[in-house]
């Protein structure tokens, strides 16, 4: 973070450059003019501490560090904005070589000059290029620029051996810094759109498979599709791998904050992490969450297509799923009754894909196992997910019941009435 309290900085200036900058900036040669002695012109070794000065280019590193860190431009948009720069700055360079063969030639020597052809074109305007510093640097950029590009118009051109002998130092600077920078150029915008010359690559294989297997239209058709709507899940897959590389604790953080709208719409998950707010142990019960979001298991379903498995907590990604006649859009959940046993007990799991689907998985072998591992540190995260558990079981049991006394007693009505009649 940066330090914003003035007196905080003042004092880290006067432990570190106040001094090498108070010695850089003093007035040696005008104390030396004014003293006239021979004892202040050795103050002239002073000089050398103006030097030090550039230590500090050493921070340009720091600096563009934080520059990074703080910047989202991707590397390969950075790397083109560079080259444009280096190619604006050789160009720069380059003009003011052309115009420095000016000065190699004196007008009044009667040898021609580039800039003589200027002229007839000047001959009715003030301001002469010859004579005027803009214009003429203009000129020299635009022959400079047209040089670096192999584009060649040829209006301006070496007039004698020594613009000619210039033309030539120009022409090799330039024709190596252009193949440089276009190639270079060339191969970051190329890489700018990897992902997608992967996703075509692998497009012309899948068409390649069908056409060599003979597969029929529709089901060709149904193959395209589920890819393209599978780029989506591709690139989090990506982005997985990047979490692994995080440490633990950044791994936590950005899990939280990836998962928790959908945390908060599981039971048990909301308990545990007001738990974690509340409880004198919500390190533990934090770190118990946030391994369960890194077991999490994704999963994609292409349309029409059915699935479903008792013990099995559902989180909806992406797409439309049908299930006991409700329709679940993205950020939906079921199955949070997936820590039950009786399988009796647990609400319907069937479900129907009506789009292409992606969702993200937990079963309940492995959140036992994440519980069995967190309780040897927190006791009471077992106790309270029993706890959870029984309560949860008793209210499905009692509505089983229930929905089992009125079927009976719905049978009972219904074989009266057919002995009656």
């Amino acid at each position: 973070s940066l330090e914003r309290r003035q007196a905080c900085i003042v004092k880290h200036y006067l432990q570190t450059w106040f001094f090498v900058d108070l010695a850089s900036i003093a007035p040696i040669d005008t104390i030396s003019i004014l003293t006239r002695s021979e004892q202040s012109k050795q103050l002239k070794a002073v000089k050398v501490v103006r030097l030090l000065r550039l230590l500090k280019l050493t921070r340009v590193r720091r600096l563009w560090r934080r520059f990074e860190a703080r910047s989202s431009i991707r590397y390969g948009q950075l790397a083109i904005v560079k080259f444009i720069v280096i190619l604006f700055l050789i160009t720069h360079w380059m003009a003011n070589l052309w115009a420095f063969s000016l000065l190699l030639v004196d007008e009044h020597d009667g040898v021609p000059r580039w800039i003589d052809s200027f002229d007839e074109r000047d001959a009715n305007l003030e301001q002469k290029t010859k004579d005027t510093w803009w214009k003429k640097y203009i000129t020299c950029f635009y022959f400079a620029s047209y040089t670096m590009t192999t584009v060649g118009y040829g209006d301006v051109g070496p007039h004698n051996i020594i613009e000619t002998f210039t033309v030539v130092v120009m022409l090799i600077v330039s024709g190596f810094s252009w193949a440089v920078v276009l190639g270079q150029v060339s191969d970051i915008v190329a890489h700018l759109g990897h992902e997608e010359q992967v996703f075509r690559s692998k497009m012309d294989e899948l068409n390649h498979m069908m056409q060599d297997r003979h597969v029929d239209s529709q089901l060709r058709r149904r193959l395209r599709i589920f890819f393209f709507s599978n780029k989506t899940a591709q690139r989090r897959g990506r982005q997985r791998q990047l979490i692994a590389e995080l440490s633990p604790g950044l791994q936590g953080e950005v899990v939280m904050e990836f998962n928790r709208k959908w945390l908060e719409k599981v039971s048990l998950l909301a308990k545990v992490l007001f738990w974690s707010e509340s409880s004198e142990h919500g390190d533990m019960f934090r770190a118990f969450v946030v391994d369960v979001s890194l077991k999490l298991h994704p999963s994609v379903h292409a349309q029409s297509e059915v699935f479903g498995t008792p013990h099995v907590l559902y989180i909806c990604m992406l797409g439309l799923v049908s299930r006991k006649g409700r329709v679940h859009r993205t950020g939906a959940v079921w199955g949070a009754d997936f820590m039950l046993v009786d399988s009796e007990l647990l609400e319907p799991f069937e479900s129907c894909a009506l789009t292409y689907t992606e969702l993200t998985t937990l079963d309940r072998s492995t959140f036992m196992e994440l519980l069995k591992t967190h309780t040897e540190n927190c006791p009471e995260l077992r106790q309270k997910v029993r706890q959870f558990c029984c309560w949860l079981a008793f209210q499905r049991a009692f509505m089983v019941e229930a929905k089992s006394r009125l079927a009976r007693t719905a049978f009972r009505s219904s074989s009266k009435l057919a002995l009656v009649s």
